[in-house]
């Protein structure tokens, strides 16, 4: 039996193509989703996306779509409470919401920077915060977020988003001391909309090359081999391994190689 089977997982970020992804495995693994996306028309094109292919009942089920927009505290608060009335038996939560933006920190607009932080970050706490009842009563609940190779090493002019990264993996500690089952997942550059984040400043427009970029389907088979395993760091492919290894032993060639590869 698949490890997710039955299991109730609040999924957010569903519209993105991690989160897309996300569910479409989960979905076949045998889950029960609660969908989140700050888009009603990403949300149910997720879900399409999801349910396509699968063979007719032999998954799970797609228990409930709540568009939310994230950098609202109170529609944080209105998820929440949507989510225990829909789900009062949920037993993992994957944070998987986030944007992205680049550029040097002078020429990055103050709210652009916060709402990225009230996204990518407190928005993850506080749901976390108001969730932490119902997963109280599961024996075997867990939360998960999905962070970035950003959030173990810093690269030029992505400072504001490694700072959430950064943060997140704080947080993650924190509730692993305090006795909860948390995994912490760290993608390296991935076919998603966070590669086309608004950019700041002067200068060329920055491309990741293709060969550093992973695609959704494996990094998501990975992460999830890792949370069923429960394991607190989760380094989905090898290119993140890689980094990984790279910023524990010499950190200092990270930027001048982003540089090199990247512009």
């Amino acid at each position: 039996m698949s490890a997710f089977a039955r299991r109730v997982v609040l999924l957010t970020g569903a519209g993105g193509g991690l989160g897309r992804e996300f569910a479409r495995q989960l979905l076949a693994a045998g889950a029960d989703l609660i969908l989140s996306s700050h888009s009603p028309q990403r949300l149910t094109a997720a879900a399409e996306f999801a349910a396509h292919g699968q063979p007719s009942g032999k998954t799970g089920r797609i228990r409930a779509l709540l568009p939310a927009d994230l950098s609202d505290p109170a529609s944080c608060d209105r998820l929440a409470q949507q989510v225990t009335q829909v789900a009062p038996d949920l037993d993992l939560i994957i944070h998987n919401a986030g944007i992205g933006l680049y550029g040097p920190l002078n020429a990055i607009p103050a709210e652009a920077a916060e709402r990225l932080l009230r996204i990518n970050l407190h928005a993850p706490i506080r749901l976390t915060a108001a969730l932490l009842p119902v997963l109280r009563n599961r024996p075997h609940s867990q939360i998960v977020f999905i962070s970035s190779i950003l959030g173990r090493a810093a690269l030029p002019n992505i400072s504001v988003y490694s700072a959430a990264k950064f943060g997140l993996r704080g947080f993650a500690s924190g509730l692993t001391a305090e006795g909860y089952s948390v995994s912490t997942v760290y993608p390296f550059f991935t076919q998603t909309d966070i590669l086309d984040a608004p950019q700041y400043g002067e200068g060329p427009k920055r491309r990741v090359p293709g060969w550093l970029v992973d695609q959704p389907p494996p990094v998501v088979r990975a992460s999830l081999a890792g949370i069923a395993a429960r394991r607190r760091h989760i380094y989905p492919s090898w290119k993140a391994h890689l980094y990984a290894i790279v910023a524990d032993i010499a950190p200092d060639i990270l930027p001048p190689f982003s540089r090199l590869v990247a512009g």
